[in-house]
């Protein structure tokens, strides 16, 4: 069934996906205000780099990281260990974007603030409870949101 799947996904689920309203011009505006910006995703990164450029999205990005196919980094808890350690980023300087309590577990087992949007698949309950440094309503709020918990 997996091999199914991923050859289906890969051939055409992956197309499926589009980008939020407002998200390329929130990314206009955050990237002027940080370094640099990654992905960090459960999907495999075979698949999120496809979606990412098929979206027009990796312009904004300096790398995607998703787990390998056999499994490798399928923990967002160890996905964001190997971002940060990969790219020399301390944990004081990252701030971890998401729309789910896994975004926030992960960045707070890495000791990175966070900030949950609202846009997303997760309700404002499920992140508040996974204790969002931060809640962020709309793509367009994003830049504001993050400069008040940045350094």
């Amino acid at each position: 069934m997996l091999a199914l799947y991923r050859e289906e996904y890969g051939d055409a689920g992956l197309f499926e996906n589009h980008a939020y309203d407002g998200v390329a011009q929130m990314l206009d505006r955050v990237r002027l205000i940080t370094p640099a910006l990654f992905v960090a995703t459960l999907k495999p990164k075979v698949y999120a780099d496809r979606i990412v450029r098929h979206l027009g999205l990796d312009r904004y990005f300096a790398g995607v990281y998703g787990p390998e196919l056999e499994g490798r980094f399928d923990d967002k808890i160890d996905l964001l260990a190997q971002l940060l350690a990969t790219e020399g980023i301390s944990a004081e300087r990252a701030v971890m974007i998401g729309d789910r309590a896994g975004d926030m577990v992960g960045a707070r087992a890495n000791r990175v603030r966070s900030i949950g949007v609202l846009w997303g698949y997760g309700s404002e309950s499920e992140l508040a409870d996974a204790c969002a440094d931060g809640l962020c309503a709309s793509p367009s709020e994003l830049a504001s949101c993050l400069s008040r918990i940045a350094i």
